[in-house]
């Protein structure tokens, strides 16, 4: 499961590497293809950040019944706006193109639509590191509680 999650934070770290660079060549060049792929790579950006928060939530841990649900609920809120606003912002982005056909080729949707899936992913990656650092600190207190309690006894 940690290798899956690794790969997929490569490949998110790599497409957001090649998103940069289309845009900067969409910027200068100006030509169609750099467009198309741009926004093919963006569809791709979304699926990349739901596959790494699917995957992480799978690997949650429920240690503690109320300190878990707390973690978990955190996690779950800050995840689910940051995808449902980047898949709002790019079907925004679908819908004006049926009434304005030079919205996707527009610099400014462009560089805007980067930057914001940008901030998006890595809300994700806070939203993962923080859930998995108290998750340690919420084991290792339940595992310490758990051995002073048998040090006790015997």
């Amino acid at each position: 499961m940690i290798k899956r999650n690794k790969r997929i934070s490569i490949g998110a770290l790599l497409v957001n590497l090649i998103l940069l660079l289309l845009a900067i060549l969409c910027a200068t060049l100006k030509n169609n293809i750099f467009y198309a792929w741009y926004w093919i790579l963006v569809t791709l950006m979304l699926l990349f950040e739901v596959l790494y928060v699917m995957i992480w939530s799978k690997v949650g841990r429920n240690i503690d019944k109320h300190k878990s649900n707390t973690i978990n609920r955190s996690f779950n809120d800050i995840t689910a706006v940051s995808i449902v606003l980047s898949g709002l912002l790019y079907l925004t982005v679908i819908f004006c193109e049926f009434f304005n056909e030079s919205i996707k080729t527009n610099l400014y949707v462009i560089w805007i639509m980067y930057v914001l899936m940008s901030v998006a992913v890595l809300f994700n990656y806070l939203a993962v590191y923080n859930a998995n650092k108290e998750t340690k600190e919420l084991v290792e207190k339940t595992f310490n509680k758990k051995n002073d309690r048998n040090d006790r006894k015997n």
